[in-house]
């Protein structure tokens, strides 16, 4: 099956959500659920997050609404996550398949709330 010109654009697309589960616990149940392994990463204007590179020209995280640091800006909520999804041009993967399996890994971790949002950063 080809794909379409559209498919295979960069995407970028983003997602709130809210999960009982603290972030490490979320990891280990990503890499349950797979096929994506997933890695735990800090960084001083996100915080602890969760990063993954499935192949090359495709990245995924999941935020803590609590943790970003907003500089300037109004700051987020207390509780919540966000996850940017990213698909460059040269990925072999489609958005819908990448957005498939997301959706599948927030089934995994029953999250809740999900809605998707503009793309940040």
């Amino acid at each position: 099956m080809s794909k379409r010109v559209t498919d295979m654009l960069p995407a970028v697309w983003a997602y709130d959500f809210t999960c009982g589960q603290p972030i490490e616990a979320m990891r280990v149940a990503f890499d349950a659920a797979g096929p994506w392994q997933w890695q735990l990463r800090d960084s001083d204007i996100y915080g602890d997050y969760l990063n993954c590179r499935p192949q090359p020209h495709v990245r995924l995280r999941v935020h803590q609404h609590a943790q970003i640091w907003y500089g300037q800006y109004p700051r987020g909520r207390d509780n919540g996550f966000l996850a940017l999804l990213e698909a460059e041009a040269g990925s072999a993967a489609t958005r819908p398949e990448i957005d498939a399996i997301f959706q599948r890994l927030l089934r995994a971790i029953a999250a809740t709330g999900v809605t998707e949002i503009e793309p940040y950063d």
